[in-house]
């Protein structure tokens, strides 16, 4: 039985990972910070360590004692200061490396390619696509940075990309869509695509298998993997089957805007919510997320797709 370190297994992708290690038959040491859910009490071969991830000397006294290091934790945030987003996105990565005797999974995002348009011409963004910052963020930034460190100074190492992560359980951009939606009478869309534009949606469940697939495989070592649903879901499908769950008995208009006025409000709402030392925005949207609802976030899902199935016919054999 192999040993692995989950980090950020608190949280809504951590705790569905511990999940999917537990299901394939690994022991799983599962690091909280502050929220334990009490599922993880229940499943079979996990410990629950409480501990901070950006405690050096805390994290390394696991060096030695897993194979894989799965590091979910992280700060996904559209709003906050740089000192915290480098804090837990990127220092972190510099040790945690050391510690497995196999290599490190980093999860990192599907933002690292941009948010602009994408697959225009039938082309989707894959894995080659070149990493950019668009629009400048700390978020994306550090993502790239961790990932740039890892290539430079980790030997073996899969870097997971997941888009907009759905799921049982989503307490986070769903969230947000639902509180919009109570107090709005309209479904809103900025820009030229006017809801149209593929919103990326990426289960839980193919993020956790493909963080498991990559672990029980050298195959894909060195590589980074985009993790999206292949149904593709436009934004405007996205509101309103989030509307019609939650509010059914309510009619909801459309409203198209020009971009300017969604980056305008979005300007607003960033920077009041900085200045306020806010952990979440006053109100939505903020600038980085009026960008991502105004764009065609189109990518592969391909090499996610022969990930998942290199696991399942491992699985399939040996049973």
């Amino acid at each position: 039985m192999k040993t692995v370190l989950v980090t950020g297994a608190g949280g809504f992708i951590g705790l569905n990972v511990v999940k999917m290690y537990s299901e394939y038959g690994w022991r799983v040491l599962a690091l909280v910070h502050n929220n334990v859910p009490t599922e993880l009490y229940n499943l079979n071969n996990v410990e629950v360590i409480k501990g901070d991830v950006t405690n050096k000397e805390f994290m390394l006294q696991f060096v030695g004692k897993c194979d894989i290091v799965a590091h979910v934790a992280g700060l996904a945030k559209d709003i906050g200061s740089d000192i915290t987003f480098r804090k837990l996105n990127f220092e972190p990565i510099k040790f945690l490396s050391k510690i497995p005797k196999d290599k490190i999974v980093y999860v990192s995002s599907s933002d690292v390619y941009g948010i602009k348009d994408f697959g225009l011409n039938g082309i989707s963004a894959d894995e080659s696509t070149p990493l950019t910052e668009y629009p400048k963020n700390p978020y994306p930034r550090y993502k790239i940075m961790s990932e740039n460190w890892l290539r430079e100074n980790c030997s073996k190492y899969v870097i997971i990309r997941p888009a907009a992560v759905w799921g049982e359980g989503d307490l986070t951009i769903e969230k947000r869509v639902i509180d919009f939606l109570k107090d709005s009478p309209f479904i809103v869309h900025f820009g030229k695509w006017r809801g149209k534009s593929r919103w990326p949606l990426a289960n839980v469940k193919n993020v956790a298998k493909t963080i498991v697939a990559v672990s029980e495989t050298n195959e894909f070592d060195n590589e980074a993997i985009t993790i999206i649903d292949p149904e593709k879901t436009t934004i405007d499908e996205y509101y309103r089957g989030i509307a019609a769950k939650y509010f059914p008995d309510k009619t909801f208009k459309t409203l198209c805007l020009p971009l300017w006025v969604g980056k305008l409000i979005g300007l607003i709402s960033t920077t009041l919510s900085n200045i306020l030392k806010k952990k979440e925005p006053i109100f939505d949207p903020t600038f980085y997320a009026v960008h991502h609802v105004s764009s065609n976030l189109d990518f592969s899902s391909d090499k996610m797709l022969k990930v998942i199935k290199t696991l399942e016919e491992k699985h399939r054999i040996n049973n």
